[in-house]
């Protein structure tokens, strides 16, 4: 059955997730507005997901079911964005879960103010009744440069793939896809949106809820891979940066390095140290670090001052421990 005047069409990737499909699907058939279709995309489930789609699809005339051999998610969300026929979309992850309100309230603002992007608050569940975190952002307008540049300097634009509303003809216009065979891959999607996209609205209102207890979870697994990939996606967006905000190097530094940082603490958690990617991405932190005399007129030269401090104490301390664990092998040998 042909829905008429579709406004949104939601793409639910699925694989393996039996425990937890059920709870998302019903948190969107519970909306309280009905101009949106939904897309379950199988993505060569194993369990018992492909039933549970169908006996959704079979029920409501808005749900539809594609069914394809495993490509991992950029491949389903694009598989998803494919068929869609909504003027705006959004991707849900199937071990999430969406607040009531959400279509009401939202569809409300995009129709009034035709924006490209809508970015909502979030909210983080270790399990249905536990609420660990609010994450929120602050109400504000942006124009593309503005908002990458919010996205960089962490201040409320997220580089999440779910957290936001987008005008379907950003993808088609622009060619942008989620890239395949790729981990972390909304790195790689979203801030090609927003330079692509004219009109952006943060909401403080939060409607997404962000499930953190299932072990399956793809983020709760690190590999070299995952490192890898995570670490490429930050040199496209620091280059990208260099160009689009080239008077400010500092921004573009900070988000790089802070990327930088992160990958460092993980490999560290991951007893990680001793690998050539940790070395490669030390010896890029140490390299970008921007000299104090290039940046003496820069309006924020003493917040650079203090955070240049904190980077080259953390580089010393990363440099020992890598000489500590040389020595500790030439022993060995």
């Amino acid at each position: 059955m042909m829905i008429q005047n579709i406004l949104l069409t939601i793409v639910i990737p699925v694989y393996n997730v039996e425990k937890y499909l059920k709870r998302c699907i019903d948190s969107v058939i519970s909306q309280e507005w009905d101009k949106y279709e939904v897309i379950l995309v199988n993505d060569g489930s194993t369990d018992a997901s492909p039933n549970i789609c169908e006996e959704y699809a079979q029920k409501y005339y808005f749900i539809s079911v594609i069914h394809k051999e495993n490509g991992g998610l950029s491949e389903a969300r694009n598989t998803g964005l494919s068929h869609a026929n909504g003027k705006y979309v959004f991707f849900l992850d199937s071990d999430d879960w969406i607040t009531k309100d959400m279509f009401q309230n939202l569809s409300k603002m995009i129709m009034e103010q035709n924006y490209d992007i809508l970015q909502f608050g979030m909210q983080m569940f270790h399990s249905e009744r536990d609420e660990l975190k609010n994450v929120q952002c602050k109400e504000k307008n942006f124009n593309s440069l503005d908002a990458f540049k919010n996205m960089l300097s962490i201040e409320g634009i997220t580089s999440f793939a779910t957290d936001k509303i987008y005008k379907r003809e950003l993808f088609e216009k622009n060619g942008i896809e989620f890239p395949i065979g790729y981990f972390y891959e909304d790195l790689g999607t979203v801030y090609k949106l927003i330079l692509s996209a004219k009109k952006i609205y943060l909401t403080t209102q939060v409607y997404y809820c962000y499930f953190i207890g299932n072990d399956a979870a793809i983020t709760k697994h690190w590999s070299e891979k995952k490192f890898s990939d995570v670490y490429k996606f930050h040199k496209k967006i620091f280059n990208v940066s260099s160009l689009m905000v080239s008077d400010d190097i500092f921004l573009s530094k900070s988000y790089y390095n802070n990327g930088l940082v992160y990958l460092l603490m993980k490999l560290y958690e991951e007893n990680q140290e001793d690998t050539q990617l940790f070395r490669l991405i030390l010896a890029e932190l140490d390299a970008n670090i921007v000299p104090i005399k290039y940046l003496r007129n820069y309006p924020n030269f003493l917040k650079y001052v203090f955070y240049r401090i904190r980077l080259l104490k953390l580089i010393v301390i990363l440099k020992l421990t890598l000489t500590k664990i040389k020595k500790w092998n030439q022993k060995k040998h």
